[in-house]
């Protein structure tokens, strides 16, 4: 029997990794059947005696899903602290997902964490026969995310630190610039995560490009499913765990009036 996504069932951490300094990823075991998790979509995660907070999915590999916390605040905290063995309650997946299509050439832009749901997405690209590049920024080279597993599964993979530390030097979206104006990689669609200039800038450079873009949005969430109106998308009406994470890049500019 697979669980209807509104109801919390208890997966156990199985395995946690050390990303960077400040972010981690958790194998997860649900104890019942769910349905298979596709790139973008997330699960509502309730850690005991805290909160209940939205995570997306990093990965699935078999029947172990994959979710990457960064430290945030009191209760993503706490995760950190948490050892293999231990108890979380998910309720999920929730929300669309990343279109992937045959033979198209995907630019994955990711800022910060945000290249958590791209790497998964990037993955699922290469397996459907589409043509990925993921670009991955970060404030610095101590704090990049999953570059060594895309690299790993054959991704082209770049990389843009705020620093210079590593890769190129500036930010994600001007890598992204750089890659289709001075090396003309052909691009169908732009895919982006990360902090909301990221995503805007993305959205507009599709806009410039006359491409398609998919927009993954953050917003403040309390219950996931549509009922508390917590994550609306500006004063849009559209709410983030309803109507997304995963958002037309116009719908998204639209929606913050850009």
């Amino acid at each position: 029997m697979v669980l209807s996504c509104g109801e919390i069932i208890s997966a156990k951490i199985v395995k946690i990794v050390d990303e960077n300094p400040s972010t981690k990823s958790f194998y997860l075991k649900p104890l019942k059947t769910i349905n298979t998790p596709k790139p973008g979509q997330f699960f509502m995660v309730w850690i005991p005696n805290y909160e209940e907070i939205p995570l997306s999915v990093s990965g699935v590999f078999g029947d172990l899903l994959r979710i990457t916390v960064a430290k945030r605040g009191k209760t993503t905290s706490y995760m950190h602290k948490l050892r293999e063995g231990f108890f979380l309650g998910i309720k999920g997946p929730l929300g669309n997902h990343i279109l992937i299509e045959k033979d198209k050439n995907y630019l994955f832009v990711s800022g910060g964490y945000g290249v958590a749901p791209l790497i998964f997405a990037s993955r699922i690209a290469v397996e459907k026969g589409a043509t990925p590049i993921l670009l991955i920024g970060a404030r610095s080279k101590d704090l990049l995310l999953f570059y060594n597993e895309a690299t790993n599964l054959g991704i082209e993979t770049y990389v843009s630190t705020d620093d210079g530390s590593l890769g190129f030097s500036g930010t994600v979206i001007d890598l992204a610039k750089y890659i289709i104006f001075r090396k003309r990689k052909k691009v169908d669609c732009i895919i982006s995560c990360g902090p909301e200039p990221v995503l805007i800038e993305s959205a507009k450079l599709a806009r410039l490009l006359g491409i398609h873009s998919q927009i993954l949005a953050e917003e403040y969430m309390k219950c996931g499913i549509g009922i508390c109106g917590s994550c609306e998308l500006g004063d849009s009406g559209l709410l983030v765990c309803r109507d997304g994470p995963v958002f037309d890049g116009e719908v998204y500019l639209k929606a913050l009036k850009l």
